[in-house]
């Protein structure tokens, strides 16, 4: 069913009407859904924009059911009642819950690159559950990209859009204005693991750092306020029987499955000076090797936040 972001005000007077069931799945819905209040009247015109999309790029008809997001957390199911040469209007059925964020809330400061890598980060980065996208200016940054102006920063909210609808989110990631390196260095939250890819560093892997609690982990404190705690991890079992079970980690001492909130700084494509690791160092951030091979910038973005979801996203 295809997903659409549209502005709040569109659905704020919505609500279940009393007695309304919401926790009907996609597969039982059919024709019978969970009315809104005053559903009756709850017909509404799409925005230009999305009743060409509607219209004449998907090429929809009255009768298909599509779902509307508000950024809520919440979607609303709606039929498609009638369409025009000049608009489409959708009956709304049912406010409930949409597909949950991410456990754990990643922070990507992204050095900036040439807009088609960059674009591509955030449209991948979006799919794989990245909940802020900060780009940066670093040392090597190309000359020209520190200000993309407003039509490229509309480009780069439509594609952040595009993607959340196409994954299933139903929350849009934040895009921060740029900012220089140091400034997303202090801006580190007090609880995050901050972590900085760098192809010198060859002892201390990504590997070691989301999955071993024997060393230090970054500015590990209380828990972030207004996010949701990760929930515990189950024990994994052993691969082989024989294996001896692992020793349990000290519960005093902090390990990334506790973590709420993990930030990663990717250098540009000129990669990172070793005077920007050291200043990375002095703020808590754990500068890490992402293996033997020399990995383009938007790859290693990549590679990062796939590695980071697949063993803290629970």
């Amino acid at each position: 069913m295809h997903r659409f972001f549209v502005p709040p005000e569109l659905l704020a007077n919505l609500a279940p009407a009393r007695g309304a069931t919401t926790s009907l799945s996609q597969e039982s819905l059919g024709n019978v859904v969970a009315p809104l209040a005053g559903a009756s009247s709850n017909l509404i015109s799409l925005p230009k924009d999305l009743a060409h999309q509607v219209r004449d790029v998907l090429r929809l008809n009255p009768g298909e059911q599509l779902l509307l997001l508000d950024n809520s957390g919440e979607e609303i199911l709606a039929t498609i009642a009638k369409t025009s040469k000049t608009s489409v209007e959708v009956q709304l059925h049912e406010r409930r819950p949409g597909k949950s964020e991410p456990t754990v809330r990643i922070i990507l400061c992204q050095g900036l690159l040439k807009s088609a890598r960059f674009e591509w980060i955030l449209e991948k980065g979006t799919e794989l559950g990245v909940s802020v996208f900060s780009p940066i200016l670093c040392r090597r940054s190309m000359v020209g990209l520190e200000d993309p102006g407003p039509t490229k920063i509309q480009r780069w909210q439509r594609i952040i859009q595009e993607a959340a609808e196409q994954s299933g989110r139903s929350h849009l990631p934040e895009l921060l204005p740029i900012r220089p390196l140091v400034q997303a260095l202090n801006d580190i939250p007090s609880n995050a693991l901050a972590i900085m890819p760098w192809e010198e560093e060859h002892t201390l892997t990504l590997h070691d750092v989301l999955t071993t609690s024997n060393h230090p982990i970054g500015n590990v404190g209380a828990p972030l306020a207004g996010a949701r705690p990760i929930r515990p991890m189950s024990p994994r079992p052993p691969q082989n029987p024989s294996t001896p079970p692992q020793p349990t980690p000290n519960p005093s001492t902090p390990t990334p499955q506790s973590l709420t909130t993990v930030v990663l700084f990717i250098g540009p494509e000129g990669g990172l000076m070793s005077e920007e690791i050291t200043l990375a160092q002095q703020h808590g951030v754990q500068v890490v090797s992402l293996g033997s091979r020399i990995l383009r910038a938007e790859t290693a973005a990549l590679a990062t936040v796939a590695s980071v979801m697949y063993e803290l996203d629970r």
